[in-house]
């Protein structure tokens, strides 16, 4: 099983999270993949539309999780300042 190796960006109390808990996150595995916890978007069809839309689709073992722009941002930040990106 893949352990957390590291947080990418900014931690949610630097995003203005006040109670620590059910905040989106980017973490980096040991396997080398990444780990994003985020919100459950909760929009019913317009999700399967716009997946449709674009060719994209959720198999039956993912869910799709809504991330605020703000963490993808700083994370995305992170890895560039690393070279990854």
């Amino acid at each position: 099983m893949a352990r957390i190796v590291r947080r990418i960006g900014s931690t949610p109390a630097e995003r203005g999270s006040t109670s620590g808990a059910s905040c989106p996150d980017v973490l980096e595995l040991d396997s080398g993949d990444y780990l994003v916890i985020g919100k459950l978007p909760g929009i019913g069809t317009f999700v399967s539309e716009a997946l449709d839309f674009h060719g994209a689709s959720i198999g039956t073992d993912e869910r799709a999780v809504l991330l605020p722009r703000q963490c993808l941002i700083d994370a995305a930040r992170g890895l560039k300042s690393e070279g990854q990106l």
